[in-house]
């Protein structure tokens, strides 16, 4: 073989290596399912939420230009958030060779209490009947997290075989922090338990009552209440005690707060969102713990 033969033959050798190297792309469906895929596949995945920072899964619509930009995807974790019903119908229509792992299976699922159900999707939708009822939040539960993490570390060792052991272990160590930090968070609001807390959208169910805490949310039925539903929140928080009213960085703040502006205490953000799991919960902590 020849100088050039030679030369050609390394090119397509180091070529195919490159490309042999490219990390997955992943897809999930909002951002506090992030920190798990980034954390067990590490530099072997390229990891992506569907719903951007600043945006609500409850109402967020994917415009054409994103969704021709999930094109080379070839795994996508779903988490029954409320965008999804309208969504996964059109990716399963333009991307066939897409992959789609329900990431809630073996998840303890909250039923929604009387006020809190949402109403999205409809007929013909991509619609988890089975849940209906239930919070879709069910990324604030640590111990579903735990459970999130299990399913993206077998989802990843199948698509990665040869990394398989590498990615068990770093399953496992995420899951040992998620422990870690239900254990602290158990402590540090242990002075909260048997309170109730005012947030605007009932997001926080998992979060609260896991910790021995009360939601008490605005909304009705994820919209805006009438004004004898109103007078009964107002009412029943009053009772409550409450100290402030929480609402989320995605939403309006001019509702929420009117609301704590007739029950003369403060509007406080609490983020269900956060791209950094494990620091945003105990954000949310030190949030609800302010005097």
């Amino acid at each position: 073989m020849g100088v050039h033969g030679r030369t050609m033959l390394l090119v397509l050798v180091l070529t195919a290596g490159v490309l042999s190297a490219a990390p997955l792309r992943v897809l999930v469906s909002v951002a506090p399912q992030l920190e798990s895929v980034r954390r067990i596949g590490g530099d072997l995945v390229e990891v992506e939420a569907l719903t951007p920072p600043g945006a609500s899964p409850e109402t967020y619509v994917l415009n054409t230009k994103r969704m021709a930009s999930l094109a080379q995807a070839s795994l996508l974790f779903k988490i029954g958030a409320p965008m999804e019903t309208a969504l996964l119908p059109k990716l399963r229509r333009s991307y066939p060779d897409l992959a789609i792992v329900d990431a809630r299976a073996g998840m303890q699922l909250r039923a929604m209490t009387e006020g809190e159900h949402h109403h999205h999707g409809g007929a013909g939708h991509d619609h988890d009947h089975d849940a209906e009822g239930m919070d879709p939040h069910v990324w604030l539960s640590i111990a579903n997290m735990m459970v999130h993490a299990r399913t993206v570390g077998a989802a990843l060792a199948k698509r990665l075989p040869e990394h398989a052991a590498v990615i068990q272990a770093r399953t496992e160590q995420y899951v040992q922090e998620l422990t870690k930090l239900d254990e602290r968070l158990r402590e540090r609001l242990r002075p909260l338990s048997g309170t109730a807390i005012v947030v605007f959208h009932p997001a926080f169910g998992y979060f609260l009552e896991l910790y021995g805490m009360e939601q008490i949310a605005v909304e009705v039925g994820g919209r805006t209440p009438s004004g004898r539903q109103l007078g009964q929140v107002l009412t029943q928080a009053k009772q409550a005690g409450a100290r402030a009213v929480y609402v989320q960085p995605q939403f309006n703040r001019r509702a929420a707060q009117a609301v704590a502006d007739e029950l003369r205490c403060e509007l406080r953000v609490l983020d269900p969102l956060p791209v950094d799991y494990i620091a945003g919960l105990e954000e949310l902590a030190t949030t609800l713990l302010k005097p």
